[in-house]
């Protein structure tokens, strides 16, 4: 059977933690006369500063503003190259902690012109962080003592979505795409949190002899935010200013007396 490496789980195996952070970045949109360094800097810097942190970067980390895109080629303060220098700058701190990487539609919007993948090349000269450019899954294991996964599904995001009820539902409809622990969104550039219980049944051996119950599962949805201070495109086409910055999400490894389970909770 041909394999088909783009649905390659990525696995990173962090198990000298039971709690982990996970703070996903997207929509740096650097180039942009109003990105918001600042504030960039300022979530590069908590997640170098502990060591049971780590990010996903997930797509518009580069502006690459076009004749043809929304954003304004003029509005640009630097070329492409120069912009990729500066993203490619800004991770250096935390190029360790990156899980994956994965492709935003700016980048891709340069991807199709030309045929340069700003992305990837970030991946590689970063020390070869997993690239998805698509979107992917990331399976995480924590646990000192006693082992346990946690998954986690990314993709940069699609469309044009106003109101919060139709972008929080665009991440709650990646649970049609996979079943994971945590499903992460960008593009609309507004921080969200929703969860998400379904019943399932016990991971644990069945017992015919012995009653068998079902278990809540918690999914977490995230839509992460953006960097980019009102102004310009944004303000024109009628979009509403946001809160700058990005959830931060806490994984826990946690037993009880019967069972294993990962605790998710997350705060903006």
């Amino acid at each position: 059977m041909k394999r088909d490496y783009q649905q390659q789980i990525i696995l990173k195996d962090l198990s000298q933690f039971s709690v982990i952070y996970l703070v996903p970045l997207a929509d740096w949109h650097i180039g942009d006369r109003n990105v918001a360094t600042d504030i960039i800097q300022g979530y590069i810097g908590w997640i170098a500063e502990r060591d049971n942190a780590f990010t996903i970067l997930n797509g518009d980390l580069i502006n690459a503003a076009t004749k043809e895109s929304a954003a304004e080629l003029y509005d640009d303060l630097v070329t492409s190259d120069q912009t990729y220098e500066r993203v490619r700058d800004l991770c250096q701190p935390i190029r360790n902690k990156i899980l994956m990487i994965t492709r935003g539609n700016h980048e891709e919007a340069i991807y199709k012109k030309v045929g340069a993948d700003y992305t990837a090349r970030l991946a590689h000269d970063l020390g070869d962080v997993p690239y998805k450019p698509d979107g992917g899954m990331l399976g995480v294991r924590l646990g000192t003592n006693v082992k346990g996964m946690c998954y986690i599904y990314a993709t940069h995001g699609w469309g044009g979505a106003r109101t919060i009820g139709a972008k929080v539902k665009k991440a709650q409809d990646l649970m049609q795409v996979a079943d994971v622990h945590i499903y992460v969104l960008s593009h609309d550039h507004t921080q969200n949190i929703n969860r998400g219980n379904t019943l399932a049944p016990p991971a644990a051996k069945v017992q015919f002899s012995k009653p068998m119950y079902c278990t809540v599962r918690r999914k977490l949805f995230i839509n992460t935010g953006g960097f980019i201070r009102y102004g310009g495109y944004i303000q024109r086409r009628g979009y509403t200013p946001q809160d700058l910055g990005t959830p931060r999400i806490r994984i826990e490894l946690k037993r009880d007396a019967h069972t294993t389970h990962i605790d998710l909770h997350a705060s903006i």
